[in-house]
């Protein structure tokens, strides 16, 4: 099949970003495409790749996602998440800030979704809003809380799957730890901003657009989906605007149904 084909390019695939440290990336879009209740999803992506700006300050990174989600009535859909990220220095070196890091985010959700259509295909609009909270240990370590809202569209059938959402994310940081790190390096990674701010001491705003494919047969699908992080308010910090991931999608209820 052509997406099994698109599946491995897509996770290997490589990002390039400059060797300041970014401490924000957007996690994977949980996307149900419920059509009545009953029904359970779960889904297993990752990607892994490279980073470096043609210095010494490049390394490896690594995303995991494990996402779940049920209907247990119809129109009522619950989302959890669990998304980790690591990156690994070639050649670290912890005085300009290239050193391994490592970050987790766990969330839940709920929403309502409506399936419309007769026979296998189906169009479904869907909206979830959660919460989710991690951490970052990196040049600096910090908490992560995030509100999110996400409306989303896609059709759904037997073979096929396609959706696009639009993630409102607001997000603040806690417990910031600079690691013995001086106000001069704070500044130079603009963690602390013109008028003095420091990061956690401000809420940040992003919306994140996603675009989510599926292709196989009934209970088993791959999934690769894109999605990308752009700032609402001003961010002075570095992010990483996008993610691509790659995995698997299984449908339980239908892994599940008896054979007729």
């Amino acid at each position: 099949m052509k997406i099994l084909r698109l599946a491995i390019p897509a996770i290997i695939l490589i990002s390039f970003s400059s060797c300041h440290r970014y401490y924000y990336k957007p996690n994977a879009v949980n996307t149900p495409l419920f059509t009545e209740g009953g029904q359970a999803h779960l889904n297993l992506a990752g990607s892994f790749g490279g980073e470096s700006d043609g210095t010494d300050y490049s390394g490896n990174t690594y995303f995991f996602d494990v996402q779940g989600s049920v209907s247990p009535i119809k129109h009522l859909g619950i989302i959890a998440n669990y998304s980790t990220w690591a990156y690994r220095a070639d050649n670290p070196e912890p005085v300009g800030g290239n050193v391994d890091a490592d970050a987790h985010l766990l969330e839940v959700g709920v929403g309502g979704y409506y399936a419309a259509g007769k026979g296998k295909f189906k169009l479904i609009t869907d909206i979830y809003g959660g919460f989710g909270a991690g951490q970052l240990k990196s040049d600096v370590n910090m908490r992560i809380n995030r509100f999110f809202l996400q409306p989303g569209i896609g059709i759904r059938s037997p073979w096929f799957d396609a959706a696009f959402n639009l993630r409102m994310v607001h997000l603040r940081y806690s417990d910031f730890n600079a690691n013995g790190r001086t106000n001069d390096y704070l500044i130079e990674h603009e963690l602390i901003d013109v008028r003095g701010r420091r990061i956690d001491q401000r809420n940040y705003v992003f919306a994140e657009p996603a675009i989510t494919l599926r292709g196989g047969y009934k209970f088993a699908k791959v999934q690769l989906q894109a999605v990308f992080a752009n700032e609402v308010n001003n961010v002075p910090w570095n992010y990483n605007g996008a993610r691509f991931t790659a995995g698997f999608y299984f449908s339980l209820e239908d892994a599940l149904k008896p054979r007729q």
